[in-house]
């Protein structure tokens, strides 16, 4: 009887083998939250040694932070993308944009805003990307209808992106109300920004948050 042929081993590309080792991690992290991710345990749900994942990772901080900067690059490209809206709907489109990003991501932005990370620099950069993106796509019906930001309303507008964190972190760890109820009461704490907004931009936000329905 001929002796079978040795079975050939499959290559992958480093870039596809990276891929496939993230996803797997980001799969744990899913589950479990970035506490959860070792080479160990990543490496075992992808079929890999813990060599190769310390190889493209180069540490548990470094897998770590592969899997915190996927979730941040998913909210900073979704809230990146152009809108062709009328001006008055984007904040209510943007707000349900970053919602529905942070929610596909739970338990690592969970593990992100509590401070799983604090310290990161890499992170911490991302961070301040997607904040800035997402005071940009508040702000852009004032901008849009003919005036500048000013600095004192940029500041405003920074505290109000971290109000948005953290009310969105404690809803994430648990609350009475729905993602629909947060949405709205994240809409309506746009009326911090009113006493900063000239006309006729004061007008439009008051108009928006006027408009958002409040829970009955």
């Amino acid at each position: 009887m001929t002796p079978a042929a040795p079975r050939a081993r499959t290559r992958h590309e480093p870039s596809d083998r990276r891929r496939q080792l993230l996803a797997a991690a980001t799969a744990t992290a899913a589950d479990d939250g970035l506490d959860a991710l070792t080479p160990a345990t990543v490496g075992s749900r992808a079929g890999a040694s813990k060599a190769l994942v310390f190889h493209y990772f180069g540490s548990t901080a470094g897998l770590r932070r592969a899997v915190a900067l996927e979730a941040v690059s998913d909210l900073e490209q979704t809230l990146l993308a152009p809108d062709d809206r009328p001006l008055a709907d984007r904040p209510a489109h943007a707000m349900t944009l970053f919602l529905g990003s942070v929610t596909a991501h739970r338990r690592v932005w969970e593990d992100i805003w509590r401070g799983a990370l604090s310290g990161d620099d890499v992170t911490e950069d991302a961070l301040q990307r997607v904040r800035t993106a997402l005071v940009a796509r508040m702000t852009t019906t004032a901008g849009v209808i003919g005036f500048t930001p000013s600095g004192r309303l940029q500041l405003l507008a920074q505290g109000w992106v971290a109000l948005v964190e953290n009310v969105t972190a404690a809803w994430l760890g648990g609350s009475g109300i729905t993602r629909d109820e947060l949405e709205r009461l994240l809409l309506q704490s746009l009326v911090v920004l009113v006493p900063e907004l000239p006309e006729p931009a004061r007008s439009g936000v008051l108009a928006i948050v006027r408009s958002t329905p409040t829970a009955g």
